[in-house]
């Protein structure tokens, strides 16, 4: 199938896709019994913090006995286990679904969330799915290659609240329900969309008469709502607001207070997410997805707020048909930001790797006020984690962006490989 994609233009593709894609997902859902009526179906977008958002978001359900299950980009969890995604899809398409969502269904789920990407609400993978909660963490600019323009994947993540008054209100839950980022610059666009009951979430005292609001305020180890101190364990400003809106979202569905302060204290590590890797070193070592540039510069924003003498930052650039253009930008914010910077391949696909590394590189020397440092590109990717490792001294930290819980790794050629990052890392130490 790849072979033949090669000989047909982007843009017949982009017009078929979505056809093609929800004729399956609807017919996934006739075959498999209709799952998505028989719960209560929750819906994630945005640019990052899906999967972190989601995790968040069912721990606390679990935890006030209300079984969720759920699919994301690191796992899948049906209600009694959980699964690590290795198709390679954050969102996959109809028929696995479909099928996952049936799981969540006879394992007694009472709740399932799904975490939605814009390629596949594009494709109309969500096609079939009753949805009665859309909830968006952000949206910067990703994707555009693929989409076309920033309009384009705006439009592909709306996808989701458009699909609210779709399909009828359920017996376990008779409104629809949408949750916004209201300290993202988007978050009026999403807003607007129609439901029964709005609400948003902020760290900087937005107000909207239009909907309830959240506002929570900084405190060291997490925020202050209402006069409570929630603690979030996992580091970086982005990850409050991935728990603010966890919590929101809960507390909208019934879920008190105390309840979510004890989940989110409990909730310690989402894989592959600012996942810090133990040793006997006395180093810092973080393992991060960051394959877009808004969570690229949030993870080392995040790196930088936790003491260290310097930062090591291994990182490479998506190949295949993703932006080019967030190549240079990962140059210019690691620059920025880190003291050593070891440029090494991701996800290479049909793409030069060197000429991947070269336009990192570009990026990097691009910055005038960088940090006097150090950069190396280092193409074999367990090469390059292997020497910041090496080179690495105590209260030094590591940190090691763009596959995080990826179980594969794309080689040139398209060659697929297993891989698991944190195991390389403990594999290497």
């Amino acid at each position: 199938m790849g072979s033949i994609k090669k000989f047909i233009p982007h843009w017949v593709l982009r017009l078929v896709r979505p056809i093609y894609h929800g004729f399956l997902a609807m017919a996934a859902s006739w075959y498999y019994g209709r799952p998505s009526e028989q719960m209560v179906v929750i819906g994630i977008t945005g640019t990052a913090g899906k999967s972190t958002t989601t995790a968040m978001l069912a721990a606390i359900l679990n935890a006030d006995g209300k079984k969720c299950g759920y699919l994301t980009t690191v796992d899948f969890f049906d209600g009694q286990k959980n699964y690590m995604n290795k198709h390679g899809l954050s969102m996959p398409g109809g028929p696995l679904l479909q099928k996952s969502l049936r799981q969540m269904v006879d394992s007694g789920c009472r709740y399932a969330i799904v975490e939605c990407t814009s390629e596949g609400l594009a494709q109309n993978r969500h096609a079939g799915i009753n949805f009665d909660v859309a909830l968006l963490t952000n949206l910067s600019e990703a994707h555009i290659q693929a989409h076309g323009s920033l309009e384009n994947y705006r439009k592909a993540k709306a996808k989701l609240f458009s699909a609210l008054l779709k399909h009828p209100k359920k017996s376990m839950l008779p409104k629809k329900i949408l949750g916004v980022n209201l300290d993202d610059v988007i978050s009026e666009y999403f807003s607007a969309f129609m439901a029964d009951e709005k609400f948003g979430v902020t760290l900087k005292e937005k107000k909207s008469a239009a909907m309830r609001v959240y506002d929570g305020s900084h405190c060291p180890g997490g925020f202050i709502l209402e006069n409570q101190e929630f603690t979030v364990n996992l580091p970086g400003e982005f990850n409050l607001y991935n728990a603010l809106l966890a919590l929101a979202a809960a507390n909208i569905l019934g879920v008190p207070l105390p309840v979510i302060k004890q989940a989110l204290a409990d909730f310690k590590v989402i894989r592959g997410r600012m996942e810090q890797v133990p040793n006997s070193r006395g180093i810092k070592i973080y393992v991060d997805y960051g394959c877009e540039p808004a969570s690229f510069r949030s993870a080392l924003i995040a790196a930088n707020q936790i003491p260290h003498n310097k930062i090591i930052h291994v990182f490479g650039s998506t190949g295949g048909h993703r932006d080019v253009s967030k190549r240079f930008m990962f140059g210019k914010t690691s620059a920025e930001l880190a003291d050593v910077c070891i440029i090494t391949n991701d996800d290479v696909y049909e793409s030069n790797p060197q000429e991947i590394a070269d336009n990192i590189l570009e990026g990097y020397n691009s910055v005038s006020a960088r940090k006097l440092g150090t950069v190396e590109i280092v193409l074999d990717r367990r090469e390059a984690i292997k020497k910041a490792l090496d080179i690495a001294h105590e209260n030094d930290l590591v940190l090691i962006t763009g596959k995080g819980s990826e179980q594969f790794l794309v080689l040139p050629g398209n060659k697929r490989i297993n891989w698991d990052e944190v195991s390389v890392v403990k594999e290497l130490l």
